[in-house]
């Protein structure tokens, strides 16, 4: 991907946070990235190949934020997931390009297939996590790693849009997604070396 079009896709991510999908216009994509908006029909066709590159570009982005930095499959888990709760700026706003894009995607079918295809790259990414976890020891034996990935991903979706909404604190979803990772990986196996 080229600097330009990395640019235009974070002003997009950064004008989806502030307005929304529905709020989205091309011409304030480009005033943002500092560049013509032919060029942003240029890479991208239409607002809603702006759209889709900008959820994929969105979840490029959290997946180089969880990138292995951890001792264990289970620290793996719970560093990807909780993260998804972090304070910055740049969580927020890939948390809400994800919830506006899973909104839209009720009244858009022409997103389903691509928003589809990012849950399951993120579900398979926690589910080798946890695959990691059964082997060295630090989840319980036991764990399905793609039921439990399916529902701790779900869940996290969830509670990211409880708090992006101010239905529920940030400490306080992290707080119940840490409690449930905590159910769903089980004990560690302790009798492995």
């Amino acid at each position: 991907m080229s600097d330009r079009s990395s640019a235009i896709l974070d002003a997009a991510i950064a004008v989806i946070a502030r307005r929304g999908v529905r709020g989205l216009r091309v011409e304030e994509v480009a005033a943002e990235a500092g560049v013509a908006t032919s060029l942003l029909y240029y890479y991208f066709e239409n607002r809603n190949g702006l759209v889709r590159a900008t959820l994929d570009h969105a979840n490029e982005r959290a997946a180089t934020k969880a990138a292995p930095n951890h001792r264990s499959g289970r620290e793996a888990v719970e560093r990807a997931l909780l993260s998804e709760l972090d304070e910055g700026a740049g969580v927020r706003d890939t948390s809400v390009v994800w919830g506006e894009v899973l909104a839209s995607a009720v009244f858009e079918p022409e997103l389903r297939d691509q928003l589809r295809a990012a849950t399951r790259t993120w579900a398979e990414l926690i589910a080798g996590a946890i695959r990691e976890g059964l082997d060295d020891g630090s989840i319980g034996a036991g764990v399905d790693p793609d039921a439990c990935a399916d529902r701790l991903t779900a869940l996290v979706e969830g509670l990211s849009a409880r708090w992006l909404a101010g239905v529920v604190e940030r400490e306080a979803a992290q707080a119940m997604l840490a409690e449930a990772i905590a159910v769903e990986l089980g004990r560690p196996d302790t009798g492995r070396t």
